[in-house]
């Protein structure tokens, strides 16, 4: 994960605009094809944020509860206390696992803001440009919003699919 706030997004124009400007057709072609694109992105990324958040919560609280059994066990000598450490071995794997998959997710939802603040960057910059721009070219800006996704959730929703139900696994990259 990125410590670095994001760049702001920005716009040739030295003052924002005191009213509102009806845009050219083209712009508006362009808008009505990206921004539901760009909504269920920002939909998915939330749904999974909201996941991971509660994922790394319930082993962070599983993880507390096994070192407070651990604290409560009898002292004994130290060959005496290995079968019941071992025994909780793989619990604690398991919750720590789970604590990893939802630290991980961070990083997952970083790729995906990034596309899409990147993309509403490009739409900043050529806004000037779209004037005439048609279905053909709408089609072709969302092929290349495509282009750039990193997760398959982005693929799924692009279309406006449902996304997929994640594995729950860690992939460390």
């Amino acid at each position: 994960m990125s410590a670095s706030a994001p760049e702001p997004l920005t716009t040739d124009n030295a003052a924002a605009p005191q009213a509102a400007v009806l845009l050219a057709d083209g712009t508006v072609v362009i808008a009505q094809a990206v921004l539901p694109v760009w909504g269920r992105q920002l939909d998915v990324i939330h749904a999974r944020l909201n996941e991971g958040v509660g994922e790394l919560t319930q082993a962070l609280v599983h993880i507390h509860e096994l070192s407070e059994h651990i604290a409560r066990l009898p002292l004994q000598p130290a060959d005496e206390q290995l079968p019941a450490l071992q025994a909780l071995g793989p619990q604690l794997q398991h919750h720590v696992e789970h604590a990893l998959s939802g630290l991980q997710l961070g990083d997952r939802l970083s790729q995906m803001l990034t596309v899409v603040r990147g993309d509403i960057q490009r739409l900043i910059d050529h806004m000037p440009l779209l004037g005439d721009a048609g279905l053909q070219h709408a089609e072709e800006w969302l092929e290349e919003l495509r282009s750039r996704y990193t997760t398959p959730e982005q693929h799924e929703v692009h279309g406006g699919s449902a996304p997929p139900h994640d594995a729950h696994g860690i992939d460390y990259f």
